[in-house]
C-alpha cells in the first residue's frame, strides 16, 4: 500500500460521502510522518511565502471521484493511486474556503438576487489574463460547460446529424452528443515530430452536409495541444466555408505550460470566423471547482447566442457562485503558483518515463494537467487485445487499465475513451503532490519492467 494514503475500505463503504478522514485513525499510514496529509481549514504558506503543494492532501473517503470511485471497482484492495479523473489533489485556494465559511454563517438559502459580481470576475479575469475584451451582455452564466454545449448541439445540429471531433478528444464530447441526440464523426490527428497535428485534408473531407458543428478543444484534452492562432484560423475558415458552427471548449485555458500561449477563439483576427462560433469556459479546472457547478459561454454573434439560449437554463447554486466569485477576485496568486508546480510535475513525469520506462511513449504537453502516455508496446507484450474479450473488457486499453491497477495500484484512464487515435494510450493526471506522483511513477515502472 502507498506510504502516502491508506484507504479504510470497510469504513468507506459504511460512511460513503462522509467528511475527510485525513489524519483520522485508519486514514493514513504514519499520521505524523512528513508525508501525512493536511487537514487544515486553509492551505498553509511556507516561510518563503509560497503555498505548500508538496504536502499531500488526503481526499480518500470524501466521496471523491478520483480516489474513491476506483476503489469500488477493485474491492480486493489492489487500487492505490487515483491518477485518472481530471481534478487537482491540492487543497483549494484559501480565499475560496474563507468565502464559503463566511457565507454559511448566514443560515438562509433563498434565491440569489444577482450574479453581477461573478460576471464582473469573468470579465476582469479574461481581460487581464488573456487580453479578451468581452461584452457583458454576451456572457451567459451556466451551471457547467456540459449543459452549455448540449444546448448548442440541440440548437445547431438537427437530430441524426453530426458534430465533428478532432481526436483523440475529451470523452465527454461523446456523452454530450448522445444527450443532444446527434451523432459524432472523428477526424484523427497525425503524430509528427513529437506533437499531435490536425490532419487538414481529413478534417475538411469530413465537413459534409450533415456535419453542422465542430468542437474545438483548446487546450486539447487529452493530448495537451495549445492551438496556435494560425491553426485556429485555418480551422475556423474551413468551418465557415462549409457552414459548420465552431463550439470552442476552453475550460483548460488557464493551465498553460511555460513557452506556450492560449489564444481565445473569440480573439482571432477574422470577424467572420469569430461570429461563426460560441465559446464555453469556466475556472473549474483552474481552481478545482467542478463540484461547484459554475461556468459560462459567450458569442460575438447575437444570433448564435440567442439560438443556444433557447435550449439553455442554468440551475445555479449560491455556494457555487460564492466560490467562483472569490476565486476570480482573490485566487490569482494561488493559481499562478499551482500552475508552475504542475508544469514542473509534467517535467518530472517526462524525465521519469524516458529514464525508467523507455518502452512507454511520452508526448510533451503544452497545456492541461493531463498527459497522454503510449503504452502500446507494453500492451502488445501482455497480449492486451486478445485478453480483453476473455476478461469482459470492450477494448485493449480497458483491459490494460485493470491490469495496471492490479500490477501497480495505479489507475489511469483508457485511451480508447477519447475516440480514434487513442488506441494504445492511457491518460494520466499530474495535478498531485510530487510525493504521490513519484510513488505512482515508481509503481508503474516496476510493473512494466516485469513484462
Amino acid at each position: 500500500m502507498s506510504s502516502i494514503f491508506r484507504l479504510d475500505r470497510r469504513a468507506f463503504m459504511r460512511n460513503a460521502g462522509a467528511t475527510a478522514i485525513a489524519g483520522a485513525t485508519g486514514g493514513l499510514v504514519g499520521g505524523t510522518s512528513p508525508a501525512a496529509a493536511q487537514s487544515s481549514a486553509s492551505i498553509p504558506r511556507l516561510p518563503n511565502g509560497k503555498y505548500d503543494f508538496d504536502t499531500p492532501y488526503n481526499r480518500v473517503g470524501t466521496d471523491c471521484s478520483r480516489w474513491d470511485s476506483p476503489a469500488l471497482r477493485y474491492p480486493e484492495g489492489v487500487f492505490k493511486y487515483g491518477m485518472g479523473v481530471a481534478s487537482m489533489d491540492f487543497e483549494c485556494a484559501p480565499c475560496i474556503t474563507e468565502a464559503l465559511q463566511e457565507r454559511v454563517q448566514h443560515h438562509n438559502w433563498g434565491y440569489l438576487s444577482t450574479t453581477e459580481p461573478l460576471r464582473d470576475g469573468i470579465l476582469k479575469w479574461n481581460g487581464e489574463r488573456h487580453g479578451l475584451d468581452l461584452d457583458p451582455a454576451s456572457i451567459v452564466i451556466s451551471d457547467g460547460v456540459y449543459p452549455g454545449i448540449i444546448a448548442a448541439l440541440r440548437s445547431f445540429v438537427p437530430i441524426g446529424n453530426k458534430v465533428l471531433l478532432t481526436t483523440p478528444a475529451y470523452s465527454g464530447f461523446y456523452s454530450m452528443a448522445r444527450a443532444a441526440r446527434v451523432d459524432t464523426v472523428d477526424s484523427p490527428m497525425l503524430y509528427r515530430n513529437g506533437r499531435y497535428e490536425i490532419d487538414w485534408d481529413d478534417l475538411e473531407s469530413k465537413m459534409t452536409a450533415d456535419v453542422r458543428a465542430t468542437i474545438v478543444c483548446n487546450p486539447q484534452n487529452p493530448t495537451g495541444n495549445v492551438w496556435t492562432e494560425e491553426e485556429l484560423l485555418r480551422l475556423g475558415r474551413l468551418a465557415l466555408e462549409h457552414k459548420v458552427v465552431v463550439l470552442a471548449d476552453e475550460i483548460h485555458s488557464d493551465v498553460i505550460r511555460a513557452g506556450h500561449k492560449y489564444t481565445p477563439f473569440a480573439s482571432l483576427p477574422d470577424e467572420a470566423v469569430v461570429n461563426n462560433s460560441v465559446s464555453f469556459n469556466a475556472v473549474s479546472k483552474t481552481f478545482n471547482l467542478a463540484a461547484m457547478k459554475n461556468a459560462y459561454y459567450y458569442s460575438r454573434s447575437p444570433t448564435l447566442l440567442a439560438r443556444v439560449n433557447q435550449y439553455h437554463r442554468a440551475e445555479l447554486s449560491t455556494l457555487g457562485v460564492v466560490a467562483n466569485t472569490a476565486a476570480y477576485r482573490d485566487g490569482a496568486e494561488w493559481f499562478d503558483q499551482a500552475n508552475a508546480y504542475m508544469d514542473d510535475n509534467h517535467t518530472l513525469v517526462e524525465n521519469y518515463v524516458k529514464q525508467h520506462m523507455p518502452d512507454v511513449g511520452y508526448t510533451r504537453n503544452e497545456g492541461t494537467f493531463m498527459t497522454f502516455l503510449d503504452f502500446s508496446k507494453v500492451m502488445e507484450r501482455i497480449g492486451a487485445e486478445a485478453m480483453a474479450a476473455s476478461h469482459g473488457n470492450d477494448t485493449a486499453e480497458e483491459y490494460f487499465r485493470d491490469w495496471l491497477t492490479h500490477q501497480s495500484g495505479v489507475y489511469l484512464n483508457p485511451g480508447s475513451s477519447y475516440g480514434s487515435g487513442g488506441e494504445g494510450h492511457m491518460r494520466m493526471n499530474v495535478a498531485s503532490s510530487r510525493r504521490v506522483l513519484r510513488e505512482a511513477c515508481e509503481a508503474m515502472a516496476a510493473a512494466v519492467r516485469d513484462v
